[in-house]
């Protein structure tokens, strides 16, 4: 060999030497096949074994390997593609799984050329393959979060939806009808008030499966929400199908469910709607079924438009009720609270206000029980704290420190594990302090609470805020409650103050709560104070605080128009504003 063909050989292998190390350090697999049938390895990069665990080595000896790791639904796809690379010569672009050696799913996308000698011929395919799995699952568990509830895995009401038009579109022509079914669980608020919302998850996650189980080909299950679950027919052949069926889920959703050692019953009421429109078909199970709660015997009823009319406006309300509470359909009015000693005002209650877009101000007595149904109450909820606590901030921003905010609490939300936290969070997210904040609470509330909603309170109280017990004298609280739950205050109910001006029964007996909040070392608030004769009586019996319209209409005041309430001296006692 002469000295030139030795540099030239010298320089051939520096070159491969320098493009085995780039390819080695390339963050994919490079790789050369055969133009066969099974698209045979003849070269493959090191970049295979921390990809599928087999070595370069076992790639090259094993003809078959490409086809063996293939994944089985993708095999036929993904040699048909390369089998049309070989033919045509056309470029490779196709996206497949691969089996690796201890059994994961890796999803790679392989873009491949034909390479041709100087005259043409076609001599290998030379191409690559990209780790796409993480970007793969990311897509999958976003799809699966957008379509899928979290916890029963079956759908979620956004895609039944989907499921459900498409299912009535496609309906054999044999079929006339389709049946939707809404099923709600009968007093499951119970098993989260009695034995904690894990093991309230743990049952509604069975009867998920129970329910994946239960339906047919064809057929779509869902959970819509909460407690809330709906099954969609296809095809039926006539209304005892559907029965059939009912019947069915009612004896599957009925068997004991094992949760920690114990057995779990839960009952459901289905109501059945047949039809060929969807979004009217859910409607009108949904009305069907508050008919069947009421005939627990059978368990299912089919929509019937002459009885339940009423059910069906309820259903169209709650509708609207949840498109508003996704649009934020609201706003707060805040009434004052005055302190009658010194005639200033220490509290405003946030009081929610429903703006529809065509009906207007809808009355809260209208769609809060709506909401406390539905489970809508803990989003408004959370959207009333959020806003009343950003005004509070506001106050104490503007050179009113000291005043509080007030806020109307459900009971759902104390069954909220998590809802001392949120109301931390949010405290934390306004930077107010947590004195500046009172819950109030309903007697019904309090006398329904189980060890999970004390838990809430008894954080509540850790965190600092005051907690009021509303409406004191409609329901049926007992000195026992009053003794053992930590209130700070009690708001006693406008059916005790409304006569007090004129009949001395009613004056005994408000004198009466009056003497007993003060002896449990409550702070007293009378309600619906609306003339000067009661704010005198309220006074003169030793009430420390009180609200109606006498001291204020609720109103959506700007925080540039609060001001220091003084005493008008036209006016005994009374409390106006300066501006």
């Amino acid at each position: 060999m002469t000295f030139l063909h030795a540099l030239e050989a010298a320089a051939e292998l520096d070159v491969a030497r320098r493009y085995r190390t780039l390819v080695e350090q390339l963050p994919l697999v490079i790789y050369v096949d055969a133009l066969d049938a099974t698209s045979s390895n003849i070269f493959t990069s090191r970049q295979i074994e921390p990809l599928l665990g087999y070595s370069v080595e076992e790639w090259a000896q094993n003809a078959d390997m490409f086809v063996r790791t293939l994944h089985p639904a993708d095999r036929e796809r993904v040699l048909a593609a390369h089998a049309q690379t070989h033919a045509t010569h056309m470029p490779l672009s196709i996206e497949y799984r691969l089996l690796a050696r201890d059994g994961r799913v890796v999803h790679v996308k392989d873009e491949a050329v034909v390479v041709h000698d100087e005259e043409g011929a076609p001599l290998y395919l030379q191409g690559y393959l990209l780790d796409v799995t993480v970007e793969r699952e990311t897509q999958e568990q976003l799809r699966s979060m957008a379509l899928f509830d979290p916890l029963t895995q079956l759908a979620n009401r956004a895609f039944f939806q989907e499921q459900c038009q498409q299912a009535v579109a496609t309906r054999g022509p044999d079929v006339a009808d389709s049946a939707l079914m809404f099923i709600d669980l009968n007093e499951f608020k119970t098993v989260n008030d009695r034995w904690g919302h894990d093991v309230g998850d743990c049952v509604l996650k069975a009867l998920g499966q129970r329910l994946s189980e239960t339906v047919r080909a064809g057929e779509s299950a869902a959970r819509l929400g909460g407690d809330e679950f709906a099954i969609v027919l296809p095809g039926i052949a006539d209304a005892d199908d559907a029965a059939r069926v009912a019947e069915r889920l009612l004896a599957r959703i009925e068997e004991p469910i094992e949760v920690d050692g114990r057995d779990i019953g839960i009952s459901a009421s289905v109501g059945i709607s047949i039809g060929s429109d969807a979004d009217v078909m859910l409607k009108e199970a949904d009305a069907a079924m508050y008919r069947a709660k009421a005939n627990r015997d059978i368990g299912y009823a089919f929509y019937d438009a002459g009885i339940d009319s009423a059910a069906s406006e309820r259903s169209r309300r709650v509708a609207e009720l949840r498109e508003a509470v996704a649009d934020r359909q609201f706003h707060l009015d805040y009434q004052p609270i005055v302190d009658l000693d010194t005639h200033t005002i220490t509290t405003y209650e946030a009081l929610v206000r429903w703006d529809h877009p065509t009906e207007g101000l809808i009355a809260p007595l209208e769609f809060i029980p709506l909401a406390e149904e539905s489970g809508l109450i803990a989003q408004i909820g959370s959207f009333v704290l959020d806003q009343a606590c950003a005004f509070a901030a506001r106050l104490a921003a503007e050179g009113r420190p000291g005043v509080r905010v007030s806020v109307n609490v459900s009971a759902r939300q104390l069954q909220d594990d998590d809802f001392a936290r949120r109301v931390a969070d949010c405290l934390d997210l306004h930077r107010l302090a947590p004195d500046l904040l009172t819950l109030e609470l309903t007697e019904t509330v309090l006398l329904t609470a189980g060890e999970q909603v004390q838990r809430q309170l008894e954080a509540l109280k850790e965190l600092g805020v005051l907690l009021a017990l509303d409406d004191f004298g409609t329901g049926y609280a007992s000195l026992a409650y009053l003794q053992r739950l930590p209130v700070d205050i009690l708001k006693i109910d406008r059916t005790f103050t409304a006569d007090i001006a004129g009949a001395d029964p009613e004056l005994l007996l408000l004198k009466g709560i009056i003497e007993l909040g003060a002896a449990l070392g409550l702070t007293l608030v009378a309600e619906g104070i609306e003339t000067i004769e009661q704010h005198q009586i309220v006074r003169s019996l030793g009430c420390h605080n009180a609200q109606g319209f006498y001291f204020g209409h609720p109103q959506r005041v700007p925080v540039s128009d609060v001001s220091v309430p003084r005493v008008d001296a036209t006016r005994t006692n009374a409390v106006t504003t300066t501006s």
